[in-house]
C-alpha cells in the first residue's frame, strides 16, 4: 500500500476530489476520499480496463451514468430485523431497485463485444422489476400511500369520502333549522378527527352533544352535535380501518424487500464501483487523457505528459524514460526550470496508472507498476517534533533507504540540501549509491557539482538537464537526458536585479575548479543549441522541398486521371454509337434478304426495297465541312521565350500558356488548364503559322447525361470510414460542376460533423460550409458551396 505522506506530496488526493465531482453516488463520493493506488499489476489492468470500457459505454454508446439514489444501509439493518419500513424508506428501496434495473440492462443490451469486464460486473447486478413496480405503484410519496394499492383499501377510502360527505350535509342541515343562531360561525371543523361546530359558550346548553375543544379566548367551544355521533363514530372506524391496512400494506412491502436485502447490499457495492469507473471515464473525458500501456518491468516512457493541476493554458508538455538504460535520472539545472514538476509528474502518473485513471499525455506513454513509491519533496519542517527542515528531510529520506527495493520508485527533491554544502553533497552522494545497490528507480535533483560528476561515471544513473536560453537564461521547461544542467545562480540573480558589482564579486568567489566545469557546461550547452537551430532549420528547408514535390505530385497524378477518364469516355461513346449504327444497318440488311429470297417481286416489295434504301441514305454518317485549325509546330528558341507565349508540351500532348522563364536551369512554368506544370525547354514547342483546312468529320449523336448525386448520407458509419465517403462524393461533385450539395451525418456527440467540418476547411475546392437550417436538417446535415 502505497503510504500517506507519498500520496500528499504528489497531490494525488486533489485529484480524487475532481474525480468526485463527477461521481453520482454519496457512497462513491466517500470511497474515492480513501481511494489509493494498488501495487498488483493484474488488479491495475482491470482497473484500467474498466476505465476504457467506461469511455466506450458514455462516449461511443451513448448510455447515461448511474441513477442516482439516497443511501440506504440504515434501512436494510431495519428491515432485516423486522421493523416496517416507511413510505419515505420503501421509495428508498424502490430508487435503489430502478438504478439497479437501469444500470445492468443499459450495459447488457447493448451486448457489445468489446465490453467484457463491465458486462460481468451488469450481470451481477441484482433486479425485482415487480418489487420495484409494486412500490412505485402503492406509494405515491414519503406521505400517502395510493387509494388503489389494495382493493380493500380503495372500499375503506370510497367509505370514508361518503361518511364525509354525508356527515357535512346533516350538519349544514343542522344549521339551518335553527341551531346557527347558537354559533360562533356557520362553519364545519374538525376536531380529534371527528366533526364539529363553533358554539358560542354563552348558548352551550342549547346544544346537544359532545365538546371536544374550546377557543383560548374561552368564548367558543367545538362541539360534536348529537346529529353526527353516529356517523362520526363510524367514520372514526372507518379511518382506524384505513390504518391498519396501510400498516398491513407497508409490512407486506417490507417482507418481501427483506428477502432481497442480502442481494441489494451486494448491488451497493457494484453499483458504486461503475459509478467510479464513469467518473473517472468523465475525468479523462475533461482532461483529454489517455489510457496508458503498463508494466511489471519497472519500465516508465512518458511522452508529453501534462501536469494535471497546472493550468492547460500554462503547463508545459514533459516527455521523461526511466528504468531502460539506467535506473535513476540526476535532474539538475537553474531552479523554477521545472525540475520539481518533472519528479512529481513521474510519480503521479504512477500513482493514477494504478489506480485505473487515465493521464493527460500522448499515445505510446507507457507506466510501471511499483511495489512501493517514495517520495521527499518540499519544506516539510516540523514545529511539533522539533526538528529543522533538513532533519525533517534527513528523517524521511533513512526511512526511504531502509524499505526501498528492486521495485520501488524513489522521488528525491534536493538530496542533501539545507546542510553544509561539502557535508550535503558527500550524504546526497553515499544516499545515491547505497539506492542504486538496492537496484531500485527514481529521479534525484540536486545543484550538487559532485553528484553529477558521479553520474558522469556510473551504470545506473544519468544526468539531466532541465533547457533554459542561454543568452537570456530564461528557463524553458524542457528535460535533457545525458548532460548535467548548471544552475545559473549568479546569472539569474543578474537577470532579476543584482548589481553588477555584487554579481561580478559572488563569480571571484567561485573556485576556479567550480568555474571551469560551469564553463564548460555552459560553453557545450552554446554548441548544442546552434547544432539543433541549424538542424531544424535543415529539417524546415527539406520538408518544405518534400511539401512542394507532393502537392506537383499531387498536381500531375490528378491531371493524368482526369485525362484517362476523358479519353476513356470517348472512346465508350464512340463505340456506343457504332454498336447501334451497326445493329441498324445489320436490321435493315437482314430486310433486304428477305426481299431478296422470294423468286418473284410484287409491287409491295418495290416500295419496300426503296424504303430499305432511304433509310441506308440516312443512316450514312453526316459529314459536316467545317473549317479546322491546324497548328504548325516549331523548336522553341530560349532567347525569344517569354511570359506569355502559346506553347505545345510533347510529354502531355497538350497546349499551355508561359508562367515563368528559369534559363539557368533550363525550365518554364506553364498553365495547362488548371495545372501549373515545371517543364523541361526541350519539351517546349512554340505554336505558329496557323493554317485552314476542310472536312472535319463529326459524327451526330445524342448524350445522355448520367444521373447527378447531391446528398450522401454517412450516418451509422466510423469516423475513418465516413471521411472517405465523402471525399469520393465530393471528387464525383467537383467531377459533375455541382454548386451546392448536402452531407447527413446526424447530431450525436458531434464527433462525426466535427471531423467532417476539419476536413472541408482542408480543401481548396470547397467555397463555404454551413450546418442545415430550419427545414434543411438542422445540425443533422452541412450544406457545402463548391467552387
Amino acid at each position: 500500500m502505497i503510504n500517506e505522506k507519498t500520496i500528499l506530496s504528489l497531490e494525488y488526493d486533489k485529484i480524487l476530489k475532481t474525480i468526485s465531482d463527477f461521481a453520482v453516488l454519496n457512497n462513491t463520493k466517500n470511497v474515492l476520499s480513501e481511494y489509493r493506488p494498488q501495487t498488483d499489476y493484474l488488479t491495475c489492468k482491470l482497473l484500467l480496463d474498466k476505465t476504457k470500457e467506461a469511455d466506450l459505454l458514455l462516449y461511443k454508446y451513448g448510455i447515461s451514468t448511474i441513477e442516482y439514489f439516497d443511501d440506504i444501509v440504515d434501512e436494510f439493518e431495519r428491515a432485516k430485523k423486522g421493523a416496517t419500513l416507511s413510505m419515505g424508506e420503501l421509495l428508498k428501496v424502490a430508487k435503489l431497485l430502478r438504478s439497479s434495473r437501469i444500470a445492468s440492462t443499459s450495459i447488457l443490451d447493448l451486448n457489445a463485444p468489446e465490453i467484457i469486464e463491465l458486462t460481468r460486473d451488469a450481470t451481477s447486478i441484482f433486479y425485482d422489476y415487480n418489487l420495484e413496480n409494486s412500490i412505485f405503484t402503492k406509494i405515491v410519496n414519503e406521505t400517502t400511500i395510493a387509494d388503489n394499492a389494495t382493493e380493500k383499501l380503495f372500499e375503506i377510502r370510497k367509505t370514508i369520502r361518503l361518511l364525509n360527505e354525508r356527515i357535512r350535509e346533516r350538519l349544514l342541515s343542522y344549521m339551518r333549522q335553527g341551531a346557527n343562531k347558537y354559533l360562533q360561525d356557520n362553519v364545519v371543523s374538525v376536531r380529534n378527527g371527528r366533526y364539529v361546530v363553533p358554539v358560542k359558550s354563552e348558548h352551550l346548553k342549547n346544544v346537544k352533544g359532545f365538546i371536544h375543544d374550546r377557543s383560548i379566548s374561552g368564548s367558543t367551544f367545538f362541539v360534536e352535535p348529537q346529529e353526527v355521533l353516529e356517523l362520526n363514530n363510524e367514520l372514526r372506524t372507518q379511518t382506524l380501518n384505513e390504518k391498519i391496512e396501510i400498516e398491513k400494506i407497508l409490512k407486506d412491502l417490507t417482507n418481501a424487500v427483506a428477502v432481497v436485502v442480502p442481494s441489494l447490499e451486494e448491488n451497493l457495492v457494484y453499483l458504486t464501483e461503475i459509478d467510479l469507473t464513469y467518473a473517472k471515464a468523465q475525468y479523462a473525458y475533461k482532461i483529454k487523457a489517455i489510457c496508458p500501456k503498463i508494466n511489471k518491468n519497472c519500465y516508465t516512457n512518458i511522452i508529453n505528459g501534462k501536469h494535471p493541476l497546472i493550468d492547460k493554458n500554462k503547463v508545459v508538455p514533459i516527455s521523461v524514460e526511466l528504468g531502460k538504460d539506467y535506473n535513476y535520472i540526476l535532474i539538475s539545472g537553474p531552479n523554477t526550470g521545472g525540475k520539481t514538476v518533472t519528479l512529481k509528474l513521474i510519480g503521479l502518473f504512477t500513482l493514477l496508472a494504478s489506480s485505473g485513471i487515465f493521464i493527460p499525455a500522448s499515445d505510446g506513454t507507457e507506466i510501471s507498476v511499483f511495489s512501493d513509491v517514495f517520495v521527499d519533496v518540499g519544506d516539510e519542517q516540523s514545529i511539533e517534533q522539533n526538528l529543522s527542515t533538513f532533519s525533517s528531510h534527513l528523517k524521511n529520506i533513512i526511512e526511504i533507504v531502509e524499505n526501498a527495493s528492486s521495485n520501488s520508485l524513489v522521488l528525491i527533491d534536493e538530496l542533501g540540501a539545507g546542510t553544509d554544502p561539502d557535508e550535503g553533497s558527500a550524504l546526497a552522494k553515499a544516499i545515491t549509491i547505497e539506492l542504486l545497490n538496492k537496484n531500485s528507480y527514481g529521479v534525484i535533483t540536486t545543484h550538487y557539482s559532485s553528484l553529477k560528476e558521479f553520474a558522469m561515471n556510473s551504470e545506473k544513473i544519468v544526468n539531466a538537464s532541465m533547457d533554459f536560453d542561454s543568452q537570456t537564461y530564461a528557463p524553458l521547461y524542457r528535460i535533457r537526458i545525458g548532460s548535467p544542467g548548471i544552475s545559473n545562480a549568479i546569472e539569474i540573480a543578474k537577470r532579476l536585479g543584482l548589481s553588477e558589482k555584487l554579481v561580478e564579486s559572488a563569480k571571484g568567489n567561485l573556485t576556479e575548479e567550480k568555474r571551469s566545469f560551469e564553463n564548460i557546461l555552459l560553453q557545450a550547452e552554446k554548441v548544442r543549441e546552434e547544432a539543433e537551430k541549424s538542424k531544424a532549420e535543415i529539417e524546415t528547408l527539406k520538408q518544405k522541398q518534400l511539401d512542394l514535390y507532393n502537392e506537383l505530385n499531387a498536381e500531375k497524378i490528378k491531371f493524368d486521371k482526369e485525362r484517362e477518364k476523358f479519353l476513356s469516355k470517348a472512346h465508350v461513346e464512340a463505340r456506343k454509337l457504332v454498336n447501334e449504327k451497326l445493329e441498324t444497318a445489320e436490321d435493315l440488311l437482314q430486310a433486304m434478304k428477305d426481299i431478296f429470297d422470294k423468286e418473284e417481286y410484287t409491287k409491295s416489295d418495290l416500295v419496300n426495297m426503296s424504303t430499305i434504301k432511304n433509310k441506308l441514305e440516312n443512316e450514312k454518317y453526316n459529314l459536316d465541312e467545317k473549317e479546322k485549325v491546324i497548328s504548325i509546330y516549331e523548336d522553341v528558341d530560349v532567347k525569344k521565350l517569354k511570359v506569355g507565349d502559346k506553347v505545345f508540351l510533347k510529354s502531355l500532348n497538350n497546349q499551355g500558356e508561359v508562367l515563368e522563364v528559369n534559363q539557368n536551369k533550363n525550365t518554364v512554368w506553364v498553365q495547362v488548364g488548371p495545372v501549373r506544370i515545371n517543364a523541361k525547354i526541350n519539351d517546349l514547342s512554340f505554336i505558329s503559322n496557323h493554317q485552314k483546312t476542310k472536312t472535319v468529320v463529326t459524327l451526330k449523336r445524342s448524350s445522355v447525361p448520367e444521373a447527378v448525386i447531391t446528398e450522401i448520407n454517412v450516418i451509422g458509419l466510423d469516423t475513418i470510414e465516413a471521411l472517405k465517403e465523402v471525399e469520393l462524393f465530393l471528387d464525383k461533385a467537383v467531377t459533375n460542376n455541382l454548386e451546392v450539395v448536402r452531407i447527413v451525418h446526424g447530431k450525436g456527440f458531434k464527433i462525426l460533423s466535427t471531423a467532417i467540418h476539419k476536413y472541408l476547411k482542408s480543401q481548396k475546392f470547397v467555397e463555404s460550409y454551413r450546418f442545415g437550417k430550419y427545414g434543411e436538417g438542422e445540425h443533422g446535415v452541412t450544406i457545402v458551396k463548391l467552387k
